[in-house]
């Protein structure tokens, strides 16, 4: 989730009524009842003409005085803010099953096992604070793994601890504190998780002035979220998404358009776990050569990584004006890690700055917004399926059954596809015990 949008979202998201059978009044919103490292400078040596004199006796070493950190003990989970039957409006949807699966909603967490219509909360124990507006953003791998970090007015503090959970939300384990170094006027985390003991957050920071600008800190764990360590702080980009194959090949498509000057669509890569990236630029269409000087403005959106040769992505290209007179997108694929690509434009619709891509097995593909459109041919051809006129943050469990946090107008609800997004049926959550 990210708290601010780039101009293009702004631009792209008009909003509409909410369909039929979700323009029902707005659920009912939780609301908050109340919520060194040490250095040191070695001498300086002092010239002298005469040769050292050598040591007969070595002098001893001094002790190791630094303590690794001791893994902090599971906590129960945080005690329960609402009431059995009270409604639940969700930000946010990660579905791990048909059945189980993970919401968020402000600073709660919440687990659910009948496909999102009963939710049991399972907040850390960090959740919620007096006088401050949390939110929660989090990573989930399966109905029992979860990642959990907290901002605090709209900022991740430096000391912040990841917490995780692998009982499904009943006990949380706080990780060592981050400590990042990032700063901006909102500071939040987005997650890559590989498996159970292997994850990666980038905690991540914009603050305007002179344009706006954007910084990050990369954070690795290998053990499943006791101890996190830092990867990198330089300025960056605004990097659209990341994610990882295996411990070491990792893949993020970025934001290339800068404050003063368009950049060709590029993309960065990682050989050693996210310590180092390499930036590539992608090459335009060879139906289309010259589509990056007609409209220069291109970015690359929604990675999918199958395998560290085998990726796709999205690209999104527009012109000057503002909002877009001219705007088109593409599926760029490789099956040799990026020395040649494969490109197809999609259809007219598609926003590819917008639109989410799922991918499943090797060959099937959802392309999610307003538009949605299906592909059983590992991207190359895309058929229509249906047009809704709300926003969505999509979560499929398989190409079958998918939910979606739908936004229009102010209003939310929680909808839930059985059949490939065709249709979609109103879900009304509400908490149980």
């Amino acid at each position: 989730m990210r708290p601010l949008m780039n101009s293009r979202t702004r631009f792209l998201r008009p909003f509409l009524l909410l369909l039929a059978l979700v323009a029902c009044g707005p659920l009912a919103s939780p609301q908050p009842t109340t919520s060194p490292v040490s250095t040191s400078t070695p001498p300086t040596p002092v010239p002298s003409d005469e040769p050292p004199t050598p040591s007969l006796t070595a002098e001893p070493a001094e002790p190791n005085t630094e303590v690794a950190p001791t893994p902090a003990s599971p906590q129960p989970a945080a005690a329960a803010h609402f009431r059995a039957g009270d409604p639940i409006q969700l930000d946010s949807i990660t579905m791990t099953g048909r059945a189980e699966g993970w919401g968020l909603s402000g600073a709660y967490v919440l687990t659910t096992a009948d496909g999102g219509k009963t939710w049991r909360e399972t907040t850390p124990p960090q959740g919620f604070l007096p006088g401050m507006e949390n939110h929660a953003y989090g990573a989930f791998l399966d109905a029992q793994t979860a990642w959990i970090v907290f901002a605090e007015n709209g900022l991740i503090l430096r000391e912040a601890a990841v917490w995780h959970t692998m009982d499904g939300g009943r006990t949380w384990t706080p990780g060592t504190p981050l400590l990042h170094e990032v700063i901006g006027d909102s500071v939040w985390a987005e997650f890559a998780v590989l498996d159970a003991r292997n994850a990666w957050v980038m905690v991540r920071g914009v603050y305007v002035g002179a344009g706006t600008h954007y910084n990050h800190e990369l954070f690795r764990t290998t053990d499943g979220g006791l101890t996190w360590i830092s990867l990198d702080g330089e300025i960056s980009n605004d990097y659209t998404g990341m994610v990882f194959a295996d411990t070491v090949f990792g893949f993020r498509t970025l934001e290339t358009t800068g404050a003063y000057a368009a950049a060709p669509p590029g993309y960065d890569v990682t050989t050693d776990g996210g310590s180092m990236w390499e930036g590539r630029e992608l090459p335009p269409p060879p139906e289309a050569p010259d589509l990056f000087t007609q409209l220069p403005y291109c970015e690359t959106y929604q990675p999918v990584l199958l395998t560290p040769r085998s990726f796709r992505m999205l690209v999104g290209c527009f012109d000057y004006y503002d909002p877009p007179r001219e705007s088109t997108s593409y599926f760029y694929s490789t099956q040799d890690g990026g020395a040649s690509w494969l490109t197809v434009r999609l259809p007219e619709k598609t926003r590819a700055a917008e639109d989410r891509l799922l991918w499943f097995g090797l060959n099937n593909a959802l392309l999610l917004g307003r538009n949605t459109y299906l592909s059983t041919s590992d991207g190359q051809t895309w058929s229509f399926v249906k047009t809704v006129n709300w926003d969505g943050q999509f979560s499929f469990s398989d190409p079958q059954y998918g939910w979606a946090v739908a936004r229009s107008n102010g209003e939310v609800a929680l909808v839930q596809t059985i059949d490939w997004a065709a249709t979609w049926s109103l879900i009304k959550p509400t908490i149980t015990r």
